[in-house]
């Protein structure tokens, strides 16, 4: 697909450019107020979610009607506003629909769903004996061990940003069919790149917390990275529910998957099925992919506006993950497939065929994924670029160095 020069479509995106500084409050004002309303139980649930809809409307506003002047914090605070909204949404109008909820939620409750993402919590399970203790976790490392990983993943990004500079977005968006090769490469860069943004994000609000909550230790065993090298993945099902980051992911369930499924429930106990269990599931499941897409649309949408997203890009980002739904659902099917252990068990078959299928099924999906965030070049909007100078003179130098890099080389 080739696109028009990306500046002429950016005049369609007329929004408001504001200094990041006021940008963040325009919804994290709302926010606050809203999360204080959910702590009252002296204010009437009617009355919450009365004052809940200009606030809500607010926070998923803000994103396409303001800019912070750089594609990349533009789309941070995009996927931060969907989010914001969907959980809110959720807690202030379908659980009180739904489930015959307050619209309530206490501070214990929120604190757990916003950390869940990177800490285990010593909590008893429902499914566990009630007499057993919770786990006790040994405070082992101190924060700047928590500094090394962020370090790492910081120089990373520095590194594989300063080499996309060297592509622009309509080339990218082509390379699959110019030059499948070096599309190859993109994409494993393009992974190891999200792979260390993400854990850039984890390992900073780790710090976070560790200075702020835990007094500058931390038990390593608590803790775990945000997201987990989904390049090495050998399965679907790991890379989307072990591997990927799971930032969102409780606002996933709340609003995709707990909804649908109670839905669901409702729907078949009045139908003949005897077990709807997994078909219940199976669509539970599909309602997350469903709204993660529905999220990446959101950013797109919000960053390039709406001529160009509907002429280009509508349903790209929905289309990639109800995909991913559909793989993890026929993996699902063949895992029931009888195949002897031995050849189950082999290194050829766990360590070969199971990748390439991941990696084969990755090729011809994530041009879905990319074609929306490469087009606009927001990689040139990155602060780090520190390598930039050194690594475009090495690949200048080195033999053929120009093959792995594109055009701007």
């Amino acid at each position: 697909m080739q696109i028009p020069n990306w500046f002429l479509l950016r005049q369609s995106n007329m929004r408001i450019t504001v200094p990041l500084p006021i940008c963040l409050p325009i919804f994290a004002v709302p926010t606050a107020l809203l999360v204080l309303s959910l702590f009252s139980k002296k204010i009437p649930n009617y009355a919450k979610q009365i004052l809940s809809v200009p606030l809500l409307a607010t926070v998923a506003l803000t994103p396409i009607v303001f800019s912070c002047g750089n594609a990349l914090f533009d789309l941070g605070i995009a996927s931060t506003c969907f989010n914001i909204f969907l959980r809110l949404f959720e807690l202030y109008w379908i659980s009180p629909t739904l489930y015959n909820k307050p619209v309530y939620a206490d501070r214990n409750y929120l604190y757990t769903e916003l950390w869940s993402c990177l800490r285990i919590f010593p909590n008893h399970s429902k499914k566990n004996d009630d007499t057993k203790e919770p786990k006790e976790y040994i405070k082992d490392k101190k924060w700047y061990h928590i500094i090394v990983n962020l370090v790492t993943h910081i120089f990373i990004c520095d590194l594989i940003g300063s080499w996309l500079t060297t592509f622009t977005g309509n080339e990218v968006i082509t390379l699959r069919q110019t030059n499948p090769g070096l599309y190859f490469v993109f994409l494993v860069q393009f992974v190891l790149l999200l792979n260390s943004l993400f854990n850039v994000i984890g390992y900073s609000l780790h710090l976070l917390h560790c200075l702020y909550y835990d007094g500058g230790s931390y038990s390593q065993e608590q803790w775990h990275p945000l997201i987990s090298n989904p390049i090495i993945s050998t399965s679907l099902e790991e890379l989307w529910s072990g591997r990927w980051h799971q930032l969102f992911h409780s606002t996933w369930v709340a609003f995709g998957f707990r909804p649908t499924r109670h839905i669901l429930q409702r729907i078949f106990a009045k139908s003949p099925v005897k077990n709807p269990k997994p078909i219940i599931f199976t669509l539970a499941s599909l309602a997350v992919f469903l709204t993660s897409g529905a999220m990446h649309e959101f950013m797109i949408f919000s960053n390039v506006g709406w001529s160009a997203y509907s002429r280009y890009f509508i349903g790209q980002q929905t289309s990639f993950f109800l995909i991913q739904g559909v793989g993890v659902i026929i993996e699902r099917l063949m895992s029931n497939i009888r195949v002897p252990v031995e050849v189950k068990d082999s290194f050829l078959f766990k360590q070969v065929i199971r990748r390439a299928w991941v990696i084969g099924w990755a090729y011809f999906t994530f041009p879905f994924l990319m074609d929306g965030f490469t087009y606009n070049e927001s990689w040139n909007d990155s602060p780090l670029m520190f390598t930039k100078p050194y690594l475009i003179q090495l690949m200048r130098t080195i033999p053929n160095g120009s093959l792995l890099c594109g055009s701007l080389l």
